[in-house]
């Protein structure tokens, strides 16, 4: 077969080796630049290591995963290359796969390096270019089109560039956001960059005692809401999430927190000190609650205040419930009045867990922002201002739920990317 069109990909992450692999098999010649000593390094750190690979789900469930806009857009790159094709590729490389309950699907080795290994035979096997250590500082334009690459201070002509460098979470696997200021520079817009699912640090930091305790299933949310705050599109955000909350030395984590810190994130950058507020009993109406406590009294008086809140709450943090509620421990249940029983039901049901200080953009699992999505074809995922330019993956304003949603979406970008690059570079 003569490979008559070069095609550059930029990151070697789950975008960047779909887009050189789905180029490659166009019957393309690509060559993948990764600045690492190796591919997927991220991919490695996925899941703990285990590697969520993706959510069991159809691409129009996949979209569920993702706020409205970010769904539309990914759409047709949900169907092109669906979780089950992706799943059947790994099938056929050995990899074998199970689905948790909740959707989300891992290797049964347990492994994340058999995952990427996987990857990294079908690119040799599709005879993709593979330079890694390879640090490309910008895209090469002339006459309003992408045309090649500069790679150490040298100039290398390509006759397409698919950019899937990432956003900037987790810097310390190499991701710094070039692609995004890349695009910047060339006069696409940008979305500004936020933390997504990422942990939530308070001011002042939480109590050591809290440390490592995890709260079940709560009701998280933050006040002031994105709604109060006047932000636009604000109910396409997930501004409250029921799942397990984890208290760490510096603030919260937890699958609760990550789904909402986008939203806080955004709060404070309209201005706000956003106060993270649980539901610590999202079943029960404050009326149950009050006559659970009511039916607690009648039967044991004498029992202390404390023993009764620790059946919503750890240990550690009964306390803390306590001063919100203005009650002080060590009182017994007869001996709390009409009005302080309901400032314990409203604790229960609306706790401050702490004061935001930060939601730090470098911890977020994934990077909200990048390339705003205005600016690229769904389709083909080309630039819509610079001919011959694609982007695939979190370099683009896409930032789902946590469960492997992000990973599916960066390898259907890449395929689409890759594939539209491959075909027809000037066109595509």
């Amino acid at each position: 077969m003569t490979r008559s069109k070069r095609i550059a990909v930029v990151g070697g992450g789950a975008a960047g080796m779909l887009a050189a692999l789905a180029a490659s098999n166009a019957g393309q010649h690509a060559t993948l630049f990764e600045r690492n000593k190796r591919l997927g390094i991220k991919i490695l750190i996925s899941g703990g290591g285990k590697c969520n690979i993706t959510h069991n789900a159809p691409p129009r469930q996949m979209e569920e995963g993702f706020i409205r806009p970010e769904a539309r857009f990914l759409r047709y790159a949900f169907h092109t290359l669906t979780s089950e094709t992706l799943l059947s590729m790994l099938h056929a490389e050995g990899v074998e796969t199970f689905v948790r309950p909740n959707g989300r699907v891992f290797p049964v080795s347990g492994s994340a390096d058999d995952v990427l290994s996987a990857f990294e035979r079908m690119l040799q096997r599709a005879r993709v270019q593979v330079e890694t250590n390879a640090h490309v500082q910008a895209v090469l334009v002339e006459d309003g089109a992408a045309v090649g690459v500069q790679l150490d201070g040298q100039t290398v002509p390509f006759d397409a560039v698919v950019v899937a460098t990432g956003g900037v979470s987790y810097r310390k696997v190499g991701t710094t956001g070039d692609g995004i200021a890349w695009g910047e520079s060339l006069g696409l817009p940008v979305v500004p960059l936020r933390a997504a699912l990422a942990p939530i640090y308070f001011t002042p930091a939480p109590h050591a005692s809290w440390q490592g305790v995890a709260l079940r299933d709560v009701r998280l949310t933050f006040a002031p809401t994105l709604n109060e705050l006047g932000i636009p599109n604000a109910k396409d955000f997930n501004q409250t999430w029921r799942d397990d909350l984890l208290l760490t030395h510096r603030g919260a984590s937890g699958p609760a927190t990550l789904e909402i810190s986008r939203a806080v994130a955004l709060a404070q950058e309209a201005g706000a000190t956003p106060i993270l507020l649980a539901d610590v009993a999202p079943d029960q109406h404050p009326d149950d609650l009050l006559d659970i406590f009511l039916n607690r009294l009648q039967d044991s008086p004498t029992s202390e205040i404390q023993t009764f809140v620790s059946g919503f709450v750890p240990q550690a943090v009964v306390e803390s419930v306590l001063e919100q509620a203005g009650i002080e421990p060590g009182r017994k249940l007869g001996a709390i009045r009409r009005h302080e029983r309901g400032q314990m039901v409203a604790t229960l049901k609306r706790w401050r867990v702490g004061t935001v200080g930060q939601v730090p953009i470098d911890r977020g699992e994934v990077t909200a922002g990048g390339i705003a999505l205005s600016a690229v074809d769904p389709t083909t995922m080309r630039s819509r201002a610079v001919p011959n330019l694609y982007f695939a993956g979190e370099a683009l304003d896409v930032a789902g739920r946590v469960g492997g949603y992000n990973l599916q979406a960066a390898f259907s970008t890449g395929w689409v990317a890759g594939r539209a690059a491959a075909i027809n570079p000037e066109e595509a």
